[in-house]
Order: C-alpha cells, then sequence, then structure tokens
C-alpha cells in the first residue's frame, strides 16, 4: 500500500478515535506499523501533547487537529531512523549531546533536568520517550556521517583562493546569526498549504516554537537556531537573500528539490580580518560547508528510505 495512501486513511481514523473527551481514555493499540517498528496511539497521544506543551500551546481540540499530521510524520520518520540504527549496529553513545540538550531544554526552564523530569510528569508527558527520540536523532547523524562522509569533497583550491581574494581586497567579513525552520515537501499542491500553514504559525506563535513544531532540521531541538555562520560560508542564493534583510526579518521559502527552508536573521556583525586567524577561518568554512551536505544527505537517505517503506494501518 502506497505511503501517501495509508496515511490519508491513518488521519481520518485518528480523527474520528481521538477528541477532546476521549483524548486520554483512549485505549493503547497500534495505529500504524513502519517495517518491523509500531506506532501506538500512546506514543502518538504523547507526541502531540508534547509538540504542544514545547511550543507553548494549549492542550485544546483545535491544537491538538492541527499537530495531528505534524506529530504523525515526525513519529514515522524517528521509526524509520531507528531501523537504519540498529541495521548499521549505531552504538548510543551520545550520552554527552543528549545531557547538552536536556541541559539547555531545562534552563529554558529556569531548572536543571531533575526538574525537567518533574516538569513533564506534572504534564502528563514521557520524559523517556522524548529522550529516545533526542538520543536517536544524534545517532541518526552519526550514521549519516559514517556513510556520507567519503562523498564529501570539497575544493581546497577553492577555498584558499576566496580567502586570499579577501586578503588582496582587505575586505571585511559578515558574519550572520540564523535559525531556520525546514519543512518537507511532497512536491505537490499540499505544499502551498503547508507552507501558508507554517507562515501562520510563526505569525501566531512566534518563530522558535514554530520551528520545534514543524521544522525537519535537526536545530529544531533547540528551536531552529543554527549559530554565527561567515558569509565565505554560505550559497550566493542564501547571501543574496540575507543582503536585503534586516536584523529580526524572516525570510520567503527557498524551495529546493525535497525541502523548503525559512531562514530568520537574528543578528549580524562585520569581522575584521587583520584581527581574525585565517586557518581558524578556513576551518569554519571548511566545517560549515561540510554541515550544509551533510543535512542534505540527511534528508536524501530519510526520503529514499521512506519511499522504499512499508507503511501500513494495522
Amino acid at each position: 500500500m502506497e505511503i501517501k495512501k495509508n496515511l490519508k486513511i491513518l488521519f481520518i481514523i485518528i480523527l474520528l478515535n481521538i477528541g477532546t473527551n476521549s483524548f486520554a481514555s483512549t485505549k493503547n493499540k497500534i495505529v500504524v506499523s513502519v517495517e518491523n517498528q509500531i506506532i501506538s496511539s500512546y506514543e502518538l497521544k504523547n507526541k502531540i501533547k508534547t509538540i504542544l506543551f514545547l511550543s507553548d500551546q494549549n492542550l485544546s481540540q483545535k491544537n491538538i487537529d492541527f499537530t495531528k499530521q505534524i506529530a504523525l510524520q515526525q513519529l514515522i520518520d524517528y521509526k524509520l531512523k531507528k531501523i537504519q540504527i540498529t541495521k548499521f549496529n549505531i552504538k548510543s553513545d551520545n550520552n554527552i549531546q543528549t545531557k547538552n540538550h536536556l541541559e539547555s531544554l531545562s534552563s529554558k526552564y529556569e531548572t536543571n533536568i531533575d526538574g525537567m523530569k518533574k516538569i513533564f510528569k506534572n504534564n502528563n508527558l514521557d520524559f523517556e520517550l522524548y529522550v529516545n527520540e533526542i538520543e536517536t536523532e544524534f545517532n541518526w547523524q552519526k550514521l549519516i556521517f559514517r556513510t556520507f562522509r567519503d562523498k564529501i569533497t570539497l575544493d581546497k583550491n577553492e577555498i584558499d583562493n576566496e580567502l586570499n581574494d579577501l586578503l588582496e581586497t582587505k575586505s571585511n567579513l559578515q558574519e550572520y546569526e540564523l535559525a531556520e525552520i525546514e519543512i518537507s515537501l511532497k512536491n505537490n499542491s499540499d505544499d502551498k498549504n503547508t507552507i501558508i500553514e507554517v507562515n501562520n504559525q510563526i505569525e501566531k506563535i512566534g518563530f522558535e516554537k514554530t520551528a520545534i513544531k514543524y521544522s525537519m532540521s535537526t536545530t529544531s531541538l533547540d528551536g531552529g537556531k543554527i549559530g554565527w555562520i561567515n558569509s565565505k560560508s554560505l550559497s550566493k542564493k542564501i547571501l543574496t537573500i540575507l543582503d536585503k534583510m534586516k536584523i529580526g526579518d524572516i525570510s520567503e521559502p527557498i524551495v529546493q528539490t525535497n525541502t523548503a527552508t525559512i531562514i530568520k536573521l537574528l543578528d549580524k556583525k562585520t569581522i575584521n580580518l587583520n584581527e581574525m586567524d585565517l586557518n581558524e577561518l578556513r576551518k569554519k568554512i571548511v566545517n560549515n560547508k561540510k554541515n550544509e551536505l551533510l543535512s542534505l544527505y540527511s534528508n536524501n537517505y530519510l526520503s529514499k528510505i521512506k519511499n522504499n517503506a512499508l507503511i501500513e494501518i494495522r
């Protein structure tokens, strides 16, 4: 059975089964199978509630209905990633990354990890399921790096030439602090509605909360924040867009094959090259370009395994 057909049927079933009054009382059952993994009604309800909690939205029927499809898609991706991690025997040694993420999340609520556990418990959220998803995401990143690192080739001469041009022209270097929302596209008529929906949510609940709720990028774990990137690490297309933006501006969706990315300019600054270590600058440029390629490989790989996976209703 095709994925899209399955999901359309599933959304109808979920809509009928999960209402405001029945949300907590619906029995735990398998609602979808993803290859050898399952998605239970408990996981789905917990995922919906967790998304709404982290994006600071009420647990109303309207918000539940609005978040259902997002939660289900994220769970399907999560299960597909788990399958690949097991298949390639990727070990969970990302305790430091997971701990750092949980500490960052906890600080937003002015508490520590133990305090965050209590907050989840008080809101009837499964903290262990949340942590499992975070660990899976970090393991997925490790898998992508191991699988595609040999395919990431950068032209050293090209990077050196860029740096030499900067030195010869004595140009200063612009740096941008960015946040992003990366949306998965189906390449059909639904994409336009999805983009409109995301833009509406940005206006309603803000960029950071919308990133947590919608973005498929790993930066969604931190509200879409990418950090500081220098202009030489960015494509000409992105740089042209940023040059026209003011601090606080949000870009139009930047559409690629399977994704659309919305960028927010958080801050920008000018770096004096005379005061900067060029070796350090070279490393930053190389690392940013590598991360961009890894993100592209990650999206394409997930899309490929999703298209070939058996996803069906039980």
